[in-house]
């Protein structure tokens, strides 16, 4: 019998189960910025759907957490894979924290949902600007501990700045590829 990909019920609740039971484990800068970017995006639903905030706000917060739960999901299991042999409990701690980040940062973009419709393409463009800015202030100001797992700070670093190039330079094509406003 070989084991499903996706969670069920019981593993969901044994998960939750396992963070509220070692919240130790689980808290650290990262996690107390994303629950403060959550709270924004929360916040920013209480502004007029037409505040002209919202054009860059919604659609750059939502960016930022895509890009956290991402980039947790994927160095959660990175982890997991390069590591378990030797570390289980440990990688098996980092993965499990992987998915609240990622589940976190979903319940941010949800909240956000309604702010980011009929949003133009510069806002989006520019929301993409402002997410890489703020991963790269993040990296290179406030490394993230987990980045240090296992001795793999650098090559975790030199990753996360590779990526963050890649996405500004997106922005940059995108800008100039983008329709001039009339």
């Amino acid at each position: 019998m070989h084991a499903s990909l996706v969670p069920t019920p019981s593993d969901l609740a044994a998960l939750l189960a396992y963070v509220l039971g070692n919240p130790y484990l689980f808290i650290s800068s990262s996690t107390v910025m994303t629950t403060g970017l959550v709270a924004g995006a929360f916040a920013l639903t209480m502004l007029r759907p037409t505040a002209p905030t919202l054009r860059v706000a919604a659609p750059s917060l939502s960016l930022v957490l895509l890009y956290f739960g991402i980039g947790s999901m994927a160095l959660a299991t990175e982890i997991l894979l390069r590591f378990h042999d030797v570390l289980p409990d440990a990688t098996e701690t980092q993965f499990a924290s992987g998915v609240g980040h990622l589940l976190e940062a979903a319940v941010g973009i949800a909240i956000l949902v309604p702010q980011l419709r009929r949003r133009s393409r510069r806002a989006w463009i520019t929301a993409n600007a402002v997410a890489v800015g703020y991963w790269t202030a993040q990296v290179a100001v406030l490394t993230p501990p987990w980045f240090a797992f296992a001795g793999q700070l650098e090559l975790t670093r030199s990753f996360a700045f590779g990526a963050l190039a890649l996405g500004a330079l997106l922005s940059v094509v995108l800008w100039r590829t983008a329709p001039r406003p009339r």
